[in-house]
């Protein structure tokens, strides 16, 4: 076991990156759909998950003060964000809480959180839970409107990584305070001075300039289920996988209640993320402080759960029934149960060959063994 362990330790580190202390964003998507939360009601209930959620929320933030989280609820009728809230300006509420002026709603807010909180604690958890809320009742409110039980995970994951590409294209120039002090401190040791030096066609400049340091922003987003019907969209789903890819961000997935999903498997094997199925959520927040704690540039260095026994099936086109055997377009590779009969690709819409349709479609024939009768019959009477 020493030897076995030994050797791990020593193949993580030695192809890990260097680790940074650059800052993380951390985005959680809770699928509420009723279905799956009614199975395992006697478990835990949304507003118990939804606080341990905000306390490991806190605790990523508490870890660098330029950390940034996101909260997005999925149901069967939508997906919300419900923090940042684009049509609430935080900083006004920032103020508003710092005078101690404000309405009635404000003091029903109040009675979530300890008034001695953290500030930005405190409006993380105002807002998730005023958001929830309101969410939760306005579902109640439309439920016969909104008669359908399919899961908008899929938009859920499309909405975080959208936002995800935002925070990493459009604010990169996001700095610590521990980078502001290194600038500074060398800029004052430095006394200020500048000089350049230029030999061979090349020039290096050192100074106070040279020593400003921008930090990049690793990201990663954790989804928490009790969906067991799969009943996600797997198109939208591999396209998100597609994009996380690209972005080097990693999918990590808590499967609640007593069925496993296949289907959510595949985003975290694929991105290098972390699924781990949770048959009994009471006590959740040890987990999610736990497996889930870990950011992604500590990753490398530490041995992860692991899940080996990835199921890979995928879904109809058509159907959206999930396949073992079926019919894949050559064009776009798109997976079918059943041929098309108007003899197009669902995807793409290419014209398939009409002689291999009906190959495809002409019933299994069995062959008559007449003439081997008549050669046997002829052998036994010679």
């Amino acid at each position: 076991m020493e030897a076995i362990s030994e050797s791990v330790f020593t193949d993580t580190t030695s192809s890990a990156e260097i680790a940074s202390d650059d800052p993380s964003l951390l985005t959680v998507i809770l699928d509420i759909s009723p279905i799956g939360w009614y199975n395992i009601r006697h478990l835990i209930t949304i507003q118990e998950i939804t606080k341990s959620l905000l306390v490991f929320l806190n605790a990523h933030l508490s870890l660098n003060n330029s950390n940034q989280v996101a909260f997005i609820a999925s149901a069967p009728s939508g997906s919300r964000f419900l923090y940042p809230n684009p049509a609430k300006n935080y900083q006004e509420v920032k103020n508003h809480h710092k005078n101690g002026t404000g309405t009635g709603n404000d003091e029903k807010l109040h009675t979530y959180v300890n008034k001695g909180m953290y500030r930005q604690f405190r409006i993380v958890d105002n807002s998730v839970l005023e958001e929830l809320d309101a969410f939760l009742e306005e579902i109640n409110n439309n439920i016969d409107a909104n008669k359908s039980t399919e899961s908008k995970l899929s938009g859920a994951l499309s909405m975080a990584l959208t936002y995800t590409n935002r925070m990493l294209k459009l604010d990169q120039s996001i700095s610590t305070t521990t980078a502001s002090a290194i600038s500074s401190t060398t800029s004052i040791n430095t006394g200020g001075s500048s000089s350049t030096t230029s030999g061979g066609g090349g020039s290096s400049t050192s100074g106070s300039s040279a020593s400003t340091s921008i930090t990049s922003m690793k990201s990663r987003i954790l989804i928490v289920s009790a969906n067991d019907d799969d009943d996600i969209k797997y198109i939208p789903i591999m396209n998100s996988i597609f994009a996380a890819q690209k972005m080097k961000l990693s999918i990590d997935i808590a499967k609640l209640g007593p069925h496993n999903s296949s289907f959510l498997q595949q985003p975290s094997d694929a991105t290098n993320g972390i699924y781990l199925h949770i048959q009994d959520p009471r006590g959740i927040i040890q987990i999610l402080s736990t497996a889930y704690f870990i950011e992604p540039n500590l990753r490398p260095f530490i041995i992860l759960p692991t899940n080996s026994n990835v199921n890979y099936r995928a879904s109809c086109f058509i159907t959206g029934k999930a396949v073992d055997v079926g019919y894949v377009c050559s064009v776009c590779l798109c997976i079918m149960s059943v041929l098309p009969e108007s003899g197009y690709c669902p995807a793409c819409n290419s014209e398939f060959d009409k002689k291999i349709i009906q190959s495809l479609n002409r019933e299994p024939v069995v062959l008559s063994n007449k003439k081997k009768r008549k050669l046997d019959i002829s052998k036994n009477g010679s």
